[in-house]
């Protein structure tokens, strides 16, 4: 499975570790973002894993689909549209270059 990772500049006033501004996508459009906008991490790397979800390690951090995410996770629901919005954009832009 092949993946293009893209990272976001820190947010005016923050300091947030590169994982935390990466989001991916692969090679069939499926959007991948930190599991830990959700939660502790490892709990909701089980619970993906559980329903046999794709997970992507990087960083030594888990991404985990966003349509997932929001769906079973539905406080993440804006913030799961507002990264795959700036993946597909951030795409669009690496492809018209």
């Amino acid at each position: 499975m092949g993946m293009q990772w893209f990272v976001i500049d820190n947010p005016d006033g923050h300091r947030l570790p590169k994982w935390q501004r990466s989001a991916a996508v692969d090679d069939a459009g499926t959007v991948f973002a930190p599991a830990a906008i959700a939660g502790n991490e490892q709990s909701i790397f089980f619970c993906a894993s559980w329903d046999g979800v794709p997970c992507v390690a990087s960083r030594k951090h888990i991404f985990l689909p966003v349509e997932w995410l929001a769906r079973e996770y539905p406080l993440t629901r804006d913030l799961c549209a507002s990264i795959e919005r700036g993946v597909r954009e951030a795409q669009a832009v690496a492809a018209a270059e």
